[in-house]
């Protein structure tokens, strides 16, 4: 698997990603900032197929983030991203990010909604984490390029390392990914066990 990783964008690069995401409907900018979350920045993403941009948000005080991604057709997917322990916790609006399977001790739910239900959501998430396996979000100011690099590696990794991944994939992209969309963390950990 090729590494997937970023380099900022310009000052004004970020302005037109910026515009091209709020107009495309993807992320409300009051919603956000009511939320807690500031800007944190804005990247070219080399070698993610189908991505033009990327946009970020960071919670205050956490490491959580928004990650708006700009695609080259002019879509606009996000994810709700929490840093734990063990890993991280992704909320997305995609099915196709349940397409791989992640590295241990990180956990992936997907459903079709608006950012502040798959913000609930990924709350709800956070939460049977903490009961359940008693992870609990990481603190503190890390850069987000840092915590993106260091979960892509881990989890290009791990793909990797899979016997035959290769072969894999077709069932992972007809079957898996639709299987795993619009279940949450508590219905995913009893599909696996």
């Amino acid at each position: 698997m090729r590494r997937v990783f970023l380099s900022p964008c310009s000052q004004r690069e970020t302005a037109d990603l910026l515009k091209q995401v709020v107009c495309a409907g993807g992320i409300d900018a009051q919603w956000l900032m009511a939320t807690g979350f500031e800007p944190a920045g804005a990247f070219h993403v080399e070698r993610m197929s189908g991505v033009a941009g990327m946009a970020v948000w960071k919670l205050e005080g956490e490491r959580t983030y928004i990650c708006t991604y700009l695609l080259v057709n002019n879509q606009v997917l996000f994810d709700v991203v929490t840093m734990l322990e063990s890993g991280m916790l992704t909320t997305g609006k995609s099915k196709d990010s349940q397409l791989l399977p992640y590295a241990p001790g990180s956990y992936m739910q997907s459903f079709t909604a608006t950012p502040p239900v798959l913000y609930r959501r990924h709350q709800e998430g956070l939460k049977t984490l903490r009961q359940f396996r008693n992870l609990v979000p990481l603190v503190g100011s890390r850069a987000f390029e840092e915590d993106f690099s260091e979960a892509m590696a881990k989890q290009s990794a791990y793909i990797s390392s899979l016997k035959l991944w290769p072969f894999r994939i077709p069932w992972w992209y007809f079957v898996r990914r639709s299987q795993r969309h619009e279940k949450t963390i508590a219905q995913l950990e009893k599909l696996n066990s």
